[in-house]
């Protein structure tokens, strides 16, 4: 076999019709491509509304063997769609090894930031975590006969004080109104304002990818919103995306003035018993982290986080140092956030705009942070600030 890797670019709308022939058949062969974001239709959409969307293809011989959709920062690539897109790789056959490390070189960049990256083996820069799923293939009652029965107890013990306290309780999974979306983007909005997160729907690309999704109406893809309704309120939803037999929940919003019944759970439980229905087998949860999703998933593959660079960078040897573990983790978190706002905004004003933001609400949320952590957290703010600016 010809060891030789050919890397060229192009729109992801410039795709000629074999090579997206070659997309779908490597997709339906891997499982762990099974996902929703590596959908044609999803990268479609992203790549109309992400500034600088490419798509690399790898040739071998001739032969095309893999695609990586991506979109550029200044210096730095990253997956397309991000930090929309929870769980993103390379569109090919594991074995044929292709060397994201290289596409970096090719393309000339400094370094690839990953946060979901499934199907690829572990290498130095990368943490390991794992992409969480309900496994619905055997149904709603088996997946329940898995979980911890004080959990389900305790939801249905929840729901009927709903009911009794606001009026019947409603669920509903479909296609979102022009209506019920712009309230999701809203609410999520003003959360993530009160959370001091960065906020990913100010830069308007984000959330026109969102009203492009929706205007989807193929019967096995595109966006769906689970609602909980008691009487005439909306307690909680949640949007997601569908491709085949998978759905990926995606942005949640819940009042706050119904935390005593945790609408949240109440949906996410509701959506699952409505997904096995529709004959959905999987649905994901995006990346192990938060521990709730530990009470409704089981983690699967692995899915890695973390930067593949075209160099070695001393930061990777943070964690060697006395304290080192805390200085890397805090660093990680930062570097995350900061990342996350150079992927929303492509323009220097807008990444400076946003990392601003997120010193002053480091300030209100760490007021009292000293010593080892804090020290942490200006180490790799510093650094997250440098790498945005490059």
């Amino acid at each position: 076999m010809d060891a030789r890797i050919d890397i060229e670019t192009v729109k992801v709308a410039e795709l000629g019709e074999g090579e997206r022939a070659v997309w779908r058949a490597l997709r339906a062969a891997h499982a762990h491509l099974g996902s929703p974001y590596f959908d044609l239709r999803y990268v479609e959409a992203a790549a109309r509304v992400s500034p600088e969307a490419r798509v690399a293809i790898f040739c071998r011989g001739g032969r095309v063997v893999g695609f990586f959709p991506f979109q550029r920062r200044g210096g730095a690539l990253q997956p397309l769609g991000a930090p929309m897109t929870d769980f993103h790789g390379l569109i090919a056959d594991p074995a044929e090894c292709l060397d994201l490390g290289e596409l970096v070189r090719a393309l000339g960049g400094n370094r690839l930031r990953v946060s979901g990256l499934v199907g690829a083996p572990t290498r130095p820069g990368l943490s390991v975590r794992h992409a969480m799923m309900a496994d619905l293939s055997a149904g709603f009652e088996a997946y329940q006969a898995e979980r911890a029965s004080g959990f389900l107890k305790d939801k249905r013990r929840r729901m009927r004080a709903l009911e009794r306290d606001h009026g019947a309780v409603r669920f509903d999974f479909d296609r979102p109104s022009p209506a019920l979306l712009e309230r999701v983007i809203s609410e999520k909005r003003a959360q993530i304002r009160r959370t001091h997160q960065h906020d990913i729907f100010a830069c308007g690309w984000t959330a026109d990818l969102l009203k492009d999704l929706d205007t989807v109406s193929d019967p096995d893809f595109g966006l769906r919103l689970a609602v909980l309704r008691a009487g005439d309120v909306v307690v909680a939803a949640e949007l997601g995306l569908t491709s085949g037999d998978r759905h990926h929940l995606w942005f949640p919003i819940y009042d706050p003035a119904y935390a005593r019944y945790s609408p949240g759970a109440l949906m996410t439980l509701e959506t699952l018993r409505v997904c096995a229905e529709r004959g959905i087998a999987r649905v994901d949860f995006g990346p192990s982290e938060e521990a709730y999703k530990e009470d409704f998933a089981d983690p699967a593959e692995p899915a890695l986080e973390g930067v593949i660079a075209s160099h070695a960078r001393w930061t990777s040897r943070l964690a060697d140092l006395p304290g080192g573990r805390r200085l890397a983790a805090a660093g990680t978190r930062l570097n995350r956030r900061l990342d996350r706002i150079a992927a929303c905004e492509p323009g220097l004003a807008g990444q400076l705009k946003g990392a601003s933001s997120l010193v002053a609400g480091l300030t209100v949320r760490h007021r009292r942070l000293t010593g080892t952590l804090g020290a942490g957290m200006g180490i790799g703010l510093g650094l997250g600030l440098a790498l945005l600016v490059e």
